[in-house]
């Protein structure tokens, strides 16, 4: 297995990968290949030095991308994500994860010195990777997530 920048032409394959993977994890965003295509060409076109994926016999079977923001105390890497195919030749997902995760930060670290990592993970992945990594649950902050609509009626009243 190999880790590098995302290639152009891979794209739609990740997409496809990305679709899977939020099935596999009962996701309740419904992701098609083509919704999926363009979240991951909006990663693509914003940060592509961190849009990395993983390679087995040059074929993608995950990625990892963020973006860089200007913060307050420094340069955050926000909305990271990652998903891997659950069913890799030789290799166990978890471990690509780590792998891609650490890849990642590396790069990051050594190109922006960013001095936070803002991200969202599922409240079913949250046991893991506070074993694999220090995570801190800020009590401060909400996620926010509505519908536009909805949220808009409520403000009308």
């Amino acid at each position: 297995m190999t880790i590098h920048e995302v290639r152009e032409k891979d794209l739609s394959i990740l997409s496809n990968l990305f679709v899977i993977a939020h099935l596999n994890i009962n996701s309740q965003e419904d992701w098609t290949s083509t919704t999926a295509l363009s979240y991951l060409e909006y990663y693509y076109r914003h940060q592509p030095d961190l849009f990395l994926a993983a390679y087995c016999e040059d074929i993608p079977v995950g990625a990892i991308m963020s973006i860089l923001k200007p913060s307050f105390d420094g340069i955050h890497l926000t909305q990271l994500e990652f998903f891997v195919a659950e069913e890799i030749k030789d290799q166990d997902s978890n471990e690509v994860k780590v792998q891609l995760l650490s890849n990642h930060l590396e790069l990051a670290d050594a190109k922006y010195h960013p001095t936070q990592i803002d991200g969202i993970i599922s409240r079913n992945d949250v046991a893991n990777w506070q074993q694999i990594m220090e995570i801190e649950i800020d009590p401060s902050f909400v996620f926010l997530h509505t519908k536009l609509d909805k949220a808009l009626k409520q403000l009308r009243k």
